[in-house]
């Protein structure tokens, strides 16, 4: 008779809301986003990263050994979820060698890709060893266009290829899209490409200046209007049906934090450069972690985002429809000059989110 015992299993939904739920009793961090390389094949207009991809900037960038030690300080620390990113990650010369260690540490892995970098062998070496999850960003599926906005031709044909491949892997992977001002009309086109994968169709409108504070990115911004439209034919999900229900009137903000997500709670963002973040667009704070260890850095740097507060008149301080907000400081200080101002467009969407979820007139936040 054997005495061999089977190992229980829990679905992902339950132990996603078991890890999240300790984490938060324990505050502890769970989550990390490691950006290994700002070096990208493609260089699309829209892109923060981008001012970055330049050879005069590669020697910045963390050494192999560097990884490793963040690798075995993230696993000590009890960290779960790993989103590896760049740039794209297969740009990086030894991205194998640590996706496979981070792979044998337990962590699950979610890798960030443009999708014109894979080939056979790529595609082979990651079956032996799957991630967690592959995101794709799907902007176009129109030759003409995707080749003006990575401003690389022959991408888009890249991109199909690779598509392809990863279809037939049999690895898991979803299509994320940013829908801006000049891919609006595709939208029902990327749609239908999406789904032939197989993949639900979903989208985000968000835009930050580049890390060198250059603003040409938010050239490609939507109009609040078509936001709106365009979120009127999507499936509302449950949590956006629960969270409308909840909202039946304004509420004015009850802290006067400058951050009022969830930057400081259960994840990190760790550059190129091996700075550490709260969050991929939180600049206000960073701390190196060439100088400091991992868990002394996130103790300094939680204490000091959960700390910062309006100090001025803003009207972001005291804004009724804050929950509906997309702004981050970080943005505010490069587009507005200060990390407590408002950002208009922010203020725009917002207004319009409000009205639609609310379903009566709500005051502009800036009238």
């Amino acid at each position: 008779m054997s005495n061999e015992r089977a190992i229980p299993t829990i679905q992902y939904g339950a132990f996603s809301q078991r890890v999240h739920e300790q984490a938060a009793a324990t505050r502890s961090v769970i989550k990390a986003q490691l950006e290994l390389t700002y070096r990208c094949n493609l260089h699309c207009r829209h892109c923060y990263t981008d001012p970055y991809n330049s050879k005069d900037f590669f020697p910045r960038e963390l050494a192999l050994e560097e990884i490793h030690r963040l690798l075995n300080d993230m696993q000590q620390l009890g960290i779960v979820w790993l989103n590896l990113t760049g740039g794209d990650i297969f740009m990086h010369p030894h991205f194998f060698e640590i996706y496979e260690a981070a792979i044998q540490k337990g962590f699950l892995l979610q890798l960030y890709t443009n999708g014109t970098l894979f080939t056979k062998a790529t595609i082979e070496r990651l079956q032996q060893m799957p991630p967690f999850t592959i995101d794709i960003s799907c902007h176009s599926v129109t030759e003409a266009p995707f080749d003006w906005f990575t401003q690389v031709p022959g991408s888009f044909r890249s991109f199909v290829r690779g598509m392809e491949m990863l279809r037939d892997s049999s690895l898991p992977f979803t299509l994320k899209t940013k829908a801006m001002n000049w891919n609006r009309d595709e939208m029902p086109a990327i749609k239908q490409f999406v789904e032939s994968f197989g993949q639900e169709f979903g989208l985000t409108t968000s835009l930050s200046p580049r890390l060198n504070g250059d603003l040409s990115s938010l050239n490609y911004r939507i109009a609040p209007e078509d936001i709106q439209a365009l979120q009127g034919d999507q499936p509302a999900t449950e949590v956006q049906e629960e969270r409308c229900n909840s909202l039946s009137h304004l509420l004015t903000p009850n802290t006067d934090k400058l951050y009022r997500c969830g930057c400081g709670t259960d994840t990190i963002h760790i550059n190129a450069w091996g700075e550490l973040g709260t969050c991929t667009l939180q600049y206000e704070r960073r701390v190196s972690l060439r100088t400091h260890q991992l868990a002394e850095a996130i103790e300094m740097l939680f204490r000091e985002i959960r700390g910062m507060q309006y100090q001025g008149e803003s009207p972001c301080r005291t804004c009724e429809i804050h929950t509906f907000c997309d702004k981050k400081p970080s943005d505010a200080r490069w587009e507005s000059g200060s990390a407590e101002a408002p950002i208009p467009y922010d203020c725009d969407i917002a207004h319009v989110r409000a009205q639609s979820a609310l379903r009566h007139t709500v005051i502009h936040p800036l009238r």
